[in-house]
């Protein structure tokens, strides 16, 4: 696995804070937002993009705007209802 493929995951949370953001997304029945975080939970264990999209049913591309709404934004990135769209 190269550097490329794995990126560079802003750590906005301990993985105990992502668990119970988890946990509290399932209990206000917010599935987009679960399966954004449980994307976000198998980078934090060490999943490349491309394997923590498969784990969660996303493409490559929506792996790499999840990524960049985190490492924008944390949650607040992951919550939004657009993705950040790629500039430049």
């Amino acid at each position: 696995m190269n550097n490329s493929q794995r990126g560079l995951l802003v750590q906005h949370l301990s993985e105990a804070e992502l668990d119970q953001a988890v946990e509290a997304a399932q209990k206000a029945d917010e599935t987009r937002l679960v399966r954004r975080l449980c994307f976000i939970k198998n980078l934090y264990q060490g999943d490349t993009r491309e394997q923590a999209g498969r784990r969660v049913g996303i493409s490559r591309s929506t792996t790499r705007r999840w990524a960049v709404a985190w490492n924008d934004d944390g949650i607040e990135g992951l919550s939004s209802r657009e993705t950040h769209p790629e500039t430049g």
